[in-house]
């Protein structure tokens, strides 16, 4: 069975196949994605492969919760990993990532992890070429938030690509070993440098000689034209890390994750984007939910957009296919 795995749309505006665009900006969004006719179909859910008995349920499961076609069964699955029957849930209290849906809940989250940790918290403000500028939100400037709050041994992650090639990517986890200031230092200052400890997907060389996947990261600059002017902010590419939205989520693979779907889906695919951050079911503890809740997706207002792009993106990849088989035997038959 293939998957179109087409994302979540931005909080609070329309998936970008909407057919009513509500901007100009989303007219001509609108427009250009029409322009694509070459569709490929992903038939392999590679993140959870396996061919033993939980992994085939695992990925039924995911299939099933991203149409809002879940069983008693998979609901049954899914109150199985409630944080009161898992074994090991110390584990991951400690080590996993929590998922939710909002950005307040994600903030509580991380900041009670950082008071855990009982180290000085240096709040980290961005210059900004103008006072406006403050205003814009981290997705209008490149991933740059206009505060951080972060301290030595907070969990971290990337906000943009600054070395894809050795793995340090928007998404990429690491541990803080050192905030580095100048001696001059003053409160509207940023630091010099933040020392990253980065997790195993970092493959490049390490700043500290004795402490692998060490890397120094310095503050960027991203500019933005939505208030009418052309505004820049300067800040560190991190946030914390400890809780991020499920939004945040998407493309990344996690050793283990907290989820909370919260009562309702708020946005057609949170369910699915959520339940596949991860290779395995044991990999998650799963906040209680009701089986309505699973059925909730087909509630969205989005959800019958999706229907009709998803029918037209197989329609598509139908014709994308016939395509390469034709060139193919054209090849072939040259060859002879």
């Amino acid at each position: 069975m293939g998957i179109f795995t087409t994302p979540l749309p931005p909080i609070t505006d329309q998936v970008l196949y909407h057919t009513k665009p509500k901007s100009e900006l989303a007219v001509e969004g609108y427009c250009m994605y029409k322009k694509f006719e070459t569709v490929v179909k992903l038939e392999i859910n590679e993140r959870a492969r396996g061919a033993d008995d939980e992994q085939q349920r695992f990925r039924g499961l995911q299939i099933r919760a991203r149409d809002g076609n879940s069983t008693f069964e998979d609901w049954n699955l899914l109150l199985s990993r409630q944080p009161h029957n898992v074994t090991d849930i110390t584990n991951f209290q400690n080590t996993a990532v929590r998922l939710s849906f909002g950005n307040e809940k994600v903030a509580k989250d991380n900041y009670e992890k950082l008071k855990q940790l009982q180290e000085t918290v240096v709040q980290i403000n961005a210059h900004h070429s103008n006072p406006r500028a403050k205003s814009l939100s981290s997705e209008e400037m490149g991933g740059l938030e206009p505060i951080i709050y972060l301290s030595k041994k907070a969990r971290v992650m990337l906000t943009r690509n600054l070395w894809t090639e050795a793995g340090l990517c928007n998404g990429t986890m690491g541990t803080i070993k050192d905030i580095i200031f100048s001696e001059s230092h003053k409160a509207t200052m940023l630091p010099i440098a933040i020392i990253v400890q980065f997790d195993d997907d970092y493959l490049g060389p390490s700043f500290c000689k004795d402490t692998p996947n060490c890397v120094p990261i310095f503050p960027v600059t991203s500019s933005s034209n939505a208030l009418g002017n052309n505004f820049e902010r300067v800040q560190f590419p991190l946030k914390l890390a400890w809780s991020m939205t499920i939004h945040k989520s998407q493309g990344l693979t996690l050793k283990k994750c907290w989820i909370d779907l919260g009562s309702t889906e708020k946005i057609a695919g949170l369910t699915y984007v959520a339940l596949s951050r991860v290779c395995k079911l044991s990999d998650t503890v799963i906040e209680p939910l009701t089986f309505e809740r699973l059925h909730a997706l087909k509630k969205t207002s989005n959800y019958k957009y999706r229907l009709l792009e998803e029918s037209r993106l197989e329609q598509l990849a139908q014709h994308t296919l016939q395509n390469k088989r034709k060139n193919v035997t054209f090849f072939m038959h040259l060859l002879q």
